[in-house]
């Protein structure tokens, strides 16, 4: 894997949510259940820019993932955060600078991209700027469980 520097505009995205404990997701999966009940919601939203997915962790101040509940979006970016689906909600988040790479593998390995993405923001010019990340799906294959996925990390200047 690689590490890019880009930047984002400020975005808005309408999705569902739930909170979990990092153990307990490993265990339940409830992730992807969330992500496949979005999917078949996604032409509810009508200010959608796309119909690609995203995924959003945000994390509470100072985060400790033994004890601490997380929160993930299953949603879709888009121009405005009116007429929000019922049982949907809306989250923007500000125009930053991230640390971005690129997963292709089994879903259920993506984990190696996230052990990736901190590592090098640990050895980098770099840190968190915030507690949340993005993963922006280009591809997912039903049959073979492969996907390609972008991973986001907000970064600023040590």
């Amino acid at each position: 894997m690689k590490t890019r520097i880009i930047q984002k505009q400020s975005f808005m995205v309408i999705g569902v949510s739930l909170e979990t404990l990092l153990k307990d997701e490993r265990e339940q999966r409830n992730i992807p259940k969330l992500h496949q009940k979005f999917t078949g919601r996604i032409s509810e939203i009508k200010n959608r820019i796309n119909d690609s997915a995203i995924g959003i962790f945000i994390d509470p101040p100072n985060y400790n993932y033994q004890t601490d509940k997380f929160q993930w979006i299953a949603g879709v970016e888009v121009t405005s955060m009116e007429d929000i689906p019922e049982g949907m909600e809306a989250v923007s988040f500000p125009a930053n600078t991230y640390a971005c790479t690129t997963y292709k593998g089994k879903k259920n390995q993506a984990y190696q991209a996230y052990d990736y993405l901190y590592q090098w923001v640990a050895e980098s010019e770099y840190e968190l700027a915030d507690s949340y990340g993005v993963e922006h799906y280009e591809a997912y294959d039903e049959e073979t469980t492969e996907e390609i996925m972008d991973l986001m990390f907000p970064v600023k200047k040590k």
